[in-house]
């Protein structure tokens, strides 16, 4: 697996507490576990749709990267060279599971023009609620009908909130690979929901 990473880590707050990891200090690694394990969780969560696989998958991802934590290059954000480990990992997780997994799109930002994001309103009565959890399970239904691939940048992007560089680096891709296979993501999402919501 690549650990390369290209986008500048400049100040990154991690950089110190792998120095530290690297020098023997496993008190350090607990720091970046806490630091960054629940935003892993959320993205396998979102990727799989199990909380059981999310978390035994998580687990995984950590090992990894404690055993190529000596490969990181400190030109790269540390939670940019994380995300791309935790994608790779999933990516052959699910290999030859097609998509029987359902995908979890729960998310509180607020909606910014994408299908994703467009149905969490924290200022809905208790009916309107019920019905953007109605809602919300269908979004799920029709996320695990994208490809991986098409379902990660929507993730990264609308969920996780990553920048397009940081999604590039993360997926090994050019940042016009990034942008055209969101926009053809959020594109089919709609679609799929079409008769769904008015979006």
């Amino acid at each position: 697996m690549t650990t390369r990473a290209v986008i500048s880590g400049g100040g990154d707050p991690d950089h110190d507490l792998v120095d530290r990891v690297l020098g023997g200090d496993r008190q350090a690694f607990a720091s970046l576990l806490a630091r960054h394990q629940k935003k892993i969780f959320n993205f396998m969560y979102r990727m799989v749709g199990e909380r059981g696989a999310a978390e035994d998958l998580t687990q995984e991802v950590f090992l990894k990267v404690y055993e190529a934590l000596p490969g990181f290059r400190k030109a790269a954000r540390f939670s940019t060279w994380l995300y791309r480990i935790a994608h790779n990992h999933c990516l052959n997780a699910l290999k030859g599971r097609g998509r029987e997994i359902a995908v979890s799109a729960l998310t509180k930002e607020p909606a910014n023009g994408n299908p994703v994001t467009a149905l969490a309103d924290p200022s809905a009565s208790p009916e309107e609620r019920l019905e953007q959890q109605e809602l919300q399970a269908v979004v799920q239904e029709k996320l695990a009908e994208l490809t991986p691939e098409h379902r990660a940048v929507l993730v990264l992007r609308d969920i996780q909130g990553l920048s397009y560089d940081e999604i590039a680096t993360a997926l090994e891709l050019e940042d016009g690979t990034v942008r055209s296979r969101l926009h053809r993501a959020r594109m089919e999402l709609k679609e799929r929901l079409r008769g769904y919501l008015e979006l």
